[in-house]
């Protein structure tokens, strides 16, 4: 297996301990925007930097960040979520001609996805073949196990030892997936999240320089300062779905035109961060992108209905389209679209920067799992039968997307 160019094979434990140092301790305020339901259903009154009807750019510190992560999954009268906005502020109010246009920067960060790009693509179902033969071999019982393992922390928390010992933790399953495939064209490097200990992990598999296809999930919970926060289906689900679905397709022999991203995000919960993180990374890496699928929560099926469902607000509509023939090809399942709102996850960094992106959702955005952000975020909750199915759009989705070659 390759490491990046500042990770070596020997160094891959010491490197991403180098990554718990104080350094990074979370800041104590943060520029964020978030709509103005929001923040109303959040009970808060933060300092206000600009804000117009439906949006604030507001300053918030630890306690509003916890209160706007709470009032965001709300399930009752859900609108949206919120979005760090520090760097890109810093970086506005550094151009001296700008410094003091906060309302014009806050129009520019909320512009609504379709007039970032309306470039459409036409997609369809080509490689029914190969994806079927993985799909067969997909294995839920070790997904449910290493769940299991995954949510057995005090908290993933981005700030928080358990939130670094997680991300070394995935890094050493794609690094021991790798080994035991015997492949020499796997790269597992880390992403720093400013200001936070966890680092977003991104593991490359493919050695092409084609515009690749990028599968990720958040691996963060929120802190677990009152109550531990196990995170089974925030979003241990999702990431243990990006994983099985990683150890398939690199087990499997099949080789493709265009690499796939299986990418692991840090601090989600504390405004999409390290997603902004890594779309900055790839940017100055000219990483070229294809396409983008998110996987925020994946195992809770309410009243175990087995409906897959589709967000259909910041996202790309062709390869949304695309995506529903792939549920309904290769998991025979029913297809229904349901709204989150402003930066509810991180497809939005993706979306915002101009990336196709897409991203199921395990229930309609109200009926999602009432009990994530709490200490009875279990497993016991979950459903191993959804979770597969969405390991199976996530298997078929790279597939059919990196377009098999032959071995």
């Amino acid at each position: 297996m390759q490491i990046t160019k500042w990770i070596t094979a020997p160094l891959f434990s010491l490197a991403l301990s180098a990554l718990t140092l104080s350094t990074f301790a979370a800041p104590a305020t943060q520029t964020v925007i978030a709509p103005q339901c929001l923040i109303t259903q959040a009970g808060i009154s933060p300092r206000i930097v600009a804000s117009n009807a439906a949006f604030a750019m507001i300053t918030a510190d630890k306690i509003t960040i916890n209160a706007l992560s709470e009032a965001k999954h709300q399930t009752k009268n859900p609108c949206g979520g919120f979005t760090d906005v520090t760097a890109d502020w810093q970086d506005h109010q550094a151009k001296p001609h700008l410094t003091s246009d906060a309302k014009s920067f806050l129009e520019a960060m909320t512009i609504p996805r379709k007039k970032i790009s309306a470039v459409k693509k036409s997609y369809s179902i080509r490689y029914e073949k190969e994806a079927n033969q993985l799909i067969k071999q997909l294995n839920p019982s070790l997904m449910w196990s290493n769940l299991t393992k995954f949510s057995s922390h005090q908290d993933r928390y981005a700030d928080s030892d358990d939130g670094v010992a997680a991300a070394k933790w995935l890094g050493k399953q794609v690094e021991d997936i790798a080994e035991k495939a015997g492949l020499d064209n796997v790269t597992v490097y880390f992403v720093e999240t400013k200001n936070y200990k966890q680092p977003s992990v991104v593991a490359k598999f493919g050695d092409s320089n084609e515009p690749g296809v990028v599968i990720g999930a958040h691996m963060d919970t929120t802190s677990s300062y009152f109550e531990r926060k196990p995170g089974a289906d925030d979003d241990g689900s999702g990431s243990m779905t990006v994983l099985e679905s990683a150890r398939t397709i690199m087990s499997s022999g099949m080789t493709f035109k265009k690499p796939i991203y299986f990418v692991w995000y840090s601090a989600e919960e504390e405004g999409l961060i390290g997603s902004q993180h890594v779309v900055k990374d790839f940017k100055k890496k000219n990483i070229p992108v294809d396409a983008v699928m998110h996987f925020d929560m994946t195992g809770y099926a309410h009243k175990n209905e087995p409906t897959i469902w589709l967000i259909d607000d910041n996202v790309d509509d062709g390869l949304t389209a695309f995506l529903e023939k792939i549920v309904k090809t290769y998991t025979l399942r029913p297809v229904k679209y349901t709204r989150c709102g402003y930066a509810c996850s991180d497809h939005a960094s993706w979306s915002h920067a101009g990336y196709k992106a897409v991203i199921p959702a395990e229930a309609r955005y109200e009926d999602t799992n009432p009990t994530m952000h709490s200490s009875a975020d279990t497993i016991d909750n979950l459903s191993i039968t959804h979770m597969t199915d969405y390991a199976k759009i996530a298997t078929a989705f790279a597939v059919e997307l990196a377009e098999p070659t032959a071995s």
